[in-house]
């Protein structure tokens, strides 16, 4: 794993989604990110314009750990202590949740 990605410390981003713990879950709704037709269309058929998404145990885990003061090494590691085989290899897990949240941006990452 790239050193710079290890060290880098994920930070929810507050300004484009709303979250809470429901059953001790996180849930975390956002706001789709529809193009004129997809915007034009949803008006004509109806929807919403948001998405809500339950996240699972494991993954509420890794979400809270996104508060700015964590490096991805450090949730690694603490993502493996608390889990352990259950959740192996822990660092795929975390990286794979990570690149999702970075690709609907939900979290951003600083060095």
């Amino acid at each position: 794993m790239n050193e710079k990605v290890m060290k880098s410390i994920p930070v929810r981003r507050e300004d484009v989604i709303k979250w809470k713990k429901e059953g001790g879950i996180i849930v975390i709704t956002y706001n789709k990110n529809l193009s004129r037709i997809e915007e034009w269309i949803r008006k004509k058929i109806g929807g919403t314009k948001e998405i809500r998404r339950p996240l699972d145990e494991y993954t509420t885990f890794i979400w809270e750990k996104c508060d700015g003061e964590n490096s991805i090494a450090e949730i690694i590691k603490e993502f493996d202590d608390k889990f352990g085989e259950t959740i192996a290899p822990a660092g795929a897990r975390v990286i794979g949740f990570m690149e999702k949240m970075l690709k609907i941006n939900v979290i951003r990452l600083k060095s």
